[in-house]
């Protein structure tokens, strides 16, 4: 956490990411990874491309269809999951089936990041990840002393209202209460309300002028 404080006290620091694609090609996602409805995979069956398929889309009630097997719950399973039950499935057909799951596309797993950021738009993760991490992902806050309120819209349309002052240089107690962002959410960075100099500068000297007049006339 002692990162993030330097992240704010030292604007050039702000780290710079670039938006991630929006499809994961032939790559395997950790065990602890649980497929979505929506998500794209692949199945390899060594040596048996008939009852192997590739993009198939996770339905929207979590099943995906297989040739031979009719549907197969996918939604829910981890990559390791989903192997175990087609392997038993595939033994009334195959000896000794060799299956291989592949993740290609995760489906909603962007953030959105909007507002006072350098480079707002959509950012891809994988977890819940801190709020300043979120707008790091951004190119961070245009003018960091400027800037005072953030917007976290939830996935469930509930907004979350943060200063963002109160982490700027706070300490690492304080910085261990940054909100999480999570997939599907959108921060909204605030743009700080701009004085407009030359019409303050219009209203000042017209105040004077009519001081001037008065203390003439009285």
């Amino acid at each position: 956490m002692s990162n993030l404080k330097s992240l704010f006290l030292t604007p050039l620091a702000i780290l710079l990411f670039m938006a991630c694609p929006g499809s994961l090609r032939a790559q395997t996602i950790t065990d602890s990874y649980q497929i979505r409805k929506g998500d794209v995979i692949d199945v390899m069956v060594m040596e048996h491309p008939e009852f192997s398929l590739s993009g198939t889309i996770v339905l929207p009630d979590g099943f995906i269809q297989y040739p031979a097997l009719g549907s197969i719950q996918a939604a829910g399973m981890t990559s390791q999951m989903l192997t175990d039950t087609l392997q038993k499935a595939l033994e009334l057909y195959v000896v000794n089936p060799m299956v291989t799951i592949f993740i290609r596309k995760l489906e909603n797993q962007n953030i959105n990041v909007f507002g006072y950021v350098n480079k707002p738009g959509q950012y891809q993760v994988f977890e819940g990840i801190d709020l300043l991490s979120a707008i790091s992902k951004a190119g961070g806050i245009k003018r960091m002393r400027r800037a005072k309120t953030v917007f976290i819209i939830h996935a469930n349309f509930t907004t979350e209202e943060v200063n963002i002052r109160d982490f700027i240089g706070a300490d690492s107690a304080t910085l261990a209460k940054v909100p999480t962002v999570y997939a599907g959410e959108t921060v909204f960075v605030k743009e700080p309300r701009e004085w407009n100099w030359a019409i303050v500068s219009a209203v000042a000297s017209s105040l004077s002028l009519i001081v001037t007049i008065l203390n003439l006339v009285l």
